[in-house]
């Protein structure tokens, strides 16, 4: 059987390397970071994480044919961004938390291409990768139906803020995400979504900056320097970049929203586009909703005669469960396959009954 080298720096996913290369009818020749000596014109496997960027440039620096980079979680595919600069070595990426048959179309389709006693040429690859792509779809569109139908409605209960949530797929390019701060005095709240799987991976990267400063910096000082930053990184890709970022004071809930691009927030029976920043009172018990770009960009291309300030009165009575399903129920319905256009989200942010407040 022929064997492959694989760059590592622990076991811990060997028996899943073991099983992939399996299915392409080779055995791994398990090699680790420190002692790396591979040559420069056979396939190659590297698992990497953050530790192991640098060295992972070298390699691609070395190398004569394309390698397969493996990332052990979704989370790291935001280190993609900091390889864009070498994407001409790299064939793909696969993802080591998926099922082995998630990712073993790609990989069959790159040891076709270097094993074979006439190795595709460069000038060639352009239509190659096509064909990946072409024979790939299929898993793709599978995983994410599976995704969509799992993933229900989210609640987080966190100290004084209840934030309910729903995510729906959609088939173009970039995504859509949300995620939540709290500290003793701020609850923060920050929605995002581009068009470019590049500047997504640049929000993904800022987020977690935000997130380990946050516990010993003002937050408003560090959401600021995250909205400046994710700006420069849109301008610097010349890419769309929609966001909300929600900053509530768990002491007055005084409500302080900082808004860029398309979506909406729904509150006391008014509809606020995300046009300018926007100041709330809130009181204990009352909630607002906030509806992503994508989720309006669906709303208009698959439901356009659906009104959403006739959809919040007409559904006012419903829990905030039943609600955001009513809504994506609504978006769905004319949907052609299995996705909606875009990725799509819905939050509603709800103070709890027993908060106590300065007046």
């Amino acid at each position: 059987m022929r064997e492959m080298e694989c760059v590592r720096q622990n076991p811990a996913t060997d028996e899943y390397i073991k099983k992939l290369l399996k299915e392409a009818d080779l055995s791994p020749k398990f090699i680790t970071w420190e002692d790396s000596r591979v040559s420069a014109n056979s396939p190659l496997l590297l698992i990497v994480d953050e530790d192991h960027i640098d060295a992972l440039i070298d390699v691609c620096q070395e190398r004569d044919l394309k390698l397969v980079v493996a990332l052990n979680t979704r989370r790291e595919f935001k280190l993609v961004s900091q390889l864009k600069d070498h994407f001409d070595k790299i064939f793909g990426f696969i993802d080591l938390s998926q099922e082995i048959n998630y990712n073993t179309p790609l990989l069959k389709n790159y040891i076709n291409m270097n094993f074979s006693a006439h190795a595709v040429k460069l000038d060639q690859l352009a239509s190659d990768l096509e064909k990946v792509y072409e024979f790939t779809r299929s898993e793709l569109t599978r995983v994410k139906d599976l995704h969509d139908r799992l993933v229900k409605v989210r609640v987080d209960s966190l100290k004084g803020v209840t934030v309910t949530s729903k995510f729906m797929a959609g088939e173009k390019s970039g995504g859509e995400f949300f995620d939540m701060i709290q500290t003793d005095q701020n609850f923060l709240f920050i929605q995002a979504g581009s068009d470019s799987y590049i500047l997504s991976s640049l929000i993904l990267s800022e987020l977690e900056v935000l997130k380990n400063s946050t516990p010993t910096t003002a937050v408003k000082a560090q959401s600021e320097h995250f909205e400046k930053m994710i700006n420069h990184h849109a301008k610097e890709n010349n890419a769309e970049l929609s966001y909300c970022i929600i900053n509530i004071d768990l002491k007055t809930l005084q409500v302080d929203c900082q808004f860029k691009g398309n979506g909406s927030l729904f509150y006391q029976g008014e509809l606020i586009d995300f046009s300018e920043p926007v100041k709330l009172k809130l009181k204990p018990a009352e909630k607002f909703y906030l509806l992503s770009s994508g989720a309006l960009k669906n709303l208009k291309e698959l439901n356009p005669k659906l009104s959403l300030k006739s959809f919040y009165k007409d559904n006012n009575d419903k829990n905030t469960r039943d609600l955001i399903n009513e809504f994506f129920f609504e978006v769905s319905r004319n949907k052609a396959g299995n996705f909606l256009i875009y990725d799509a989200l819905m939050s509603v942010i709800e103070v709890d009954q027993k908060t106590l407040y300065q007046i």
